[in-house]
């Protein structure tokens, strides 16, 4: 079972300002003041000391600010849980400093190591939250029917620890390195997306078009859809289109599943200053693969390495 954490209350000498500049400021004006008043030059004979104190606070400070590393895991507080669809939750997790956050690249995504039973799971999750979010970060789980750890996710309750690891993926993203983009999502699989559009959006120089096709079974399997229609209407640059597997009778857009024309109606054209991705169900993967392949993409075998133009999450 998760461990339990107390509330961790806001500490504001985990600030760099109050923690170390203003500290480190008022100390050398001090010792300068009592130096040239007392003419005492052996109180600079401290120094030393002093300098110590703060090399001992830096390697501290930034010890704390590892919330999570490459190498290790580290336990992280749930600080909140939010349903967004029937079987889907975004939960936040507390970083261990107000100040550290994610700095991950495009197609980085978190492990998650749970034990269940006494047997360790390990599954990756993308984070949604913007890369610079400071003192947290989200990630979307979607919990199946027969799915071990989204059903301990789901179990969670505000308070409790997940252990993480980071950053991990091989996507390889450069600004403007790419026209367009076409992404290709299943389910779940658009967190990746998510992901990559918020770094686009946040980097005025970045003109990557972005247009994607986005597959579920029902209409209220579509997570995050007025996040993703409001990126749709407020950037020109993205572009997204729904398909459903099951949709009632008066669903507006395309029914069953990824296929050749829709992919040359709605993705950019298979030209070398352009990039296909896709996150989904192997089924789906392997059909949308097939179907790039005759539309002339350079398909390679799979797993994808970091800067192929057709790449598999």
């Amino acid at each position: 079972m998760p461990h339990r954490k107390a509330e961790k209350p806001h500490n504001i000498l985990d600030e760099p300002l109050h923690g170390f500049y203003i500290p480190t400021a008022l100390f050398l004006v001090g010792i300068t003041i009592t130096t040239y008043m007392s003419q005492e030059y052996r109180i600079l004979y401290c120094l030393p000391v002093f300098f110590g104190i703060v090399l001992v606070r830096i390697v501290s400070a930034l010890t704390r600010l590892k919330s999570i590393t490459v190498n290790g895991w580290h336990e992280l507080e749930l600080m909140e849980q939010t349903l967004i669809s029937k079987n889907s939750a975004i939960y936040r997790f507390r970083m261990k400093s107000n100040v550290d956050f994610l700095d991950f690249a495009p197609g980085q995504h978190l492990a998650v190591r749970v034990k269940i039973e006494g047997k360790e799971y390990v599954r990756t999750y993308t984070p949604i939250s913007p890369r610079h979010e400071r003192g947290f970060f989200d990630i979307i789980v979607k919990s199946y029917p027969d799915g071990t750890v989204s059903k301990y996710f789901a179990g969670l309750v505000p308070g409790q620890t997940v252990e993480f690891q980071g950053p991990v993926g091989k996507l390889n993203y450069v600004p403007n390195s790419s026209k367009e983009i076409g992404f290709i999502a299943g389910g779940s699989g658009i967190t990746p997306l998510l992901q990559l559009v918020n770094e686009i959006v946040t980097v005025p120089e970045d003109f990557t078009k972005i247009k994607v096709i986005y597959l579920n079974e029902t209409e209220n399997d579509i997570l995050l859809r007025e996040e993703l229609n409001e990126m749709s209407d407020k950037y020109p640059n993205f572009q997204i289109a729904y398909v459903l597997h099951k949709p009632h009778q008066d669903w507006p857009g395309y029914t069953g599943y990824i296929t050749k024309e829709l992919m040359e109606k709605h993705l950019p054209a298979a030209d070398d200053d352009n990039r296909l991705f896709m996150c989904g169900p192997k089924g789906m993967n392997d059909m949308a693969l097939n179907f790039a392949s005759e539309l002339g993409w350079k398909v390679r075998s799979q797993p994808s390495h970091p800067d192929d133009q057709v790449f598999v999450f």
